[in-house]
């Protein structure tokens, strides 16, 4: 490796654009290339950020033998191949969420990693956010007591992503709301309470709304999805993942639920909920600013050699409650998780 890490983007959307800001203001890292198979958008992205080398496909930047690492961000239905690629090309990996379109593709992308001896990191950013640096601290010294139950939601009131695109497209995206925000709330409680081991989910999707307000778009994925995960530690989880549905304000909310007390997280303010010497308090937390981004945390893993904490084996996690919640709502039943 050279002294500066180098770093290439395989995809050029908008979210390329987050990660190579992210990079840019790390020390001794370089981001030299960047692909699309859009390679207006490609050249467009590279001259706004000032990366040198564009390409049409990802195959040319993993030819390149000083670049270290990349970031896939591409559609969903394009992560698993550029992803395993890179790993095989000796490039460790930063893969937008989802992972992967289904949990197969899921667990050859972390076994491959696994193999190959090379790092890769799921880009599962909420877990760098002021609600994670907040909270974590607080749930791990065990201030909530054994946890039972969380509730998370991610909604909008209206916020179809580019309506007529892959985002609606069962075929490119892997679902609706669900696999596209619900992905997030999920791998974020996982992470605050410890990462249980999911052993059932039943759920419903919904597409009511969509067929009238996009009529004429081609759009076959839910606009609506509620379902309650199971755990084999005995704790549930009930996800609502929604990109419309009168709500009065989108946003994210979660409770997260303990035989000591409970936290709340409501819009921007955080509580947590305890009895002290008997009598039930409610304290507004202080909110705490991350200490790094997504992307710092990769570099540092790849410098150390330390694993990631968004690990592909959560991205595989991730990916089995969602593929049972899906198949929860084809079948009308539970759905085991193994």
């Amino acid at each position: 490796m050279s002294k500066a890490l180098k770093v290439g983007l395989i995809g050029a959307g908008g979210i390329a654009g987050t990660h190579i800001g992210y990079l840019k203001k790390i020390p001794d890292v370089e981001v030299v290339a960047l692909c699309d198979v859009r390679e207006e958008a490609a050249r467009k992205t590279a001259e706004k950020f000032e990366v040198p080398k564009v390409f049409s496909s990802y195959k040319d930047i993993l030819k390149l033998k000083d670049v270290d690492a990349v970031s896939v961000c591409t559609p969903n239905y394009f992560h698993a191949e550029p992803t395993i690629a890179a790993l095989k090309a000796g490039k460790h990996v930063m893969c937008e969420k989802p992972m992967a379109m289904n949990t197969a593709e899921a667990k050859k992308m972390r076994d491959t990693a696994k193999r190959l001896r090379k790092l890769l990191m799921m880009h599962f950013n909420m877990r760098y956010m002021t609600t994670a640096a907040t909270l974590k601290p607080i749930i791990d010294t065990g201030a909530l007591g054994r946890i039972y139950h969380v509730t998370t939601t991610y909604t909008r009131r209206d916020g179809y992503p580019r309506p007529g695109s892959w985002f609606g497209q069962k075929a490119q995206s892997g679902g609706g709301p669900l696999i596209d925000l619900g992905v997030h709330r999920i791998d974020l409680a996982l992470w605050l309470i410890g990462y249980p081991k999911p052993v059932a989910a039943f759920g419903g999707v919904y597409d009511l709304l969509a067929r009238e307000k996009l009529k004429g778009i081609k759009f076959d994925c839910e606009d609506f999805s509620a379902a309650m995960i199971r755990f084999a530690d005995g704790c549930t989880m009930y996800c609502v993942a929604s990109w419309d549905g009168h709500e009065k304000a989108g946003g994210c909310t979660m409770s997260i639920r303990g035989t000591d007390g409970a936290i709340f997280e409501e819009g921007a303010e955080l509580t947590l909920c305890r009895k002290e010497f008997g009598v039930p308090t409610a304290c507004v937390l202080a909110p705490q600013q991350p200490k790094e981004s997504p992307q710092q945390h990769f570099v540092d893993c790849i410098l150390s050699g330390k694993q990631p904490g968004p690990s592909a084996e959560h991205g595989v996690t991730v990916m089995k409650i969602l593929d049972a919640i899906y198949a929860s709502a084809r079948t009308g039943r539970e759905a085991r998780i193994r």
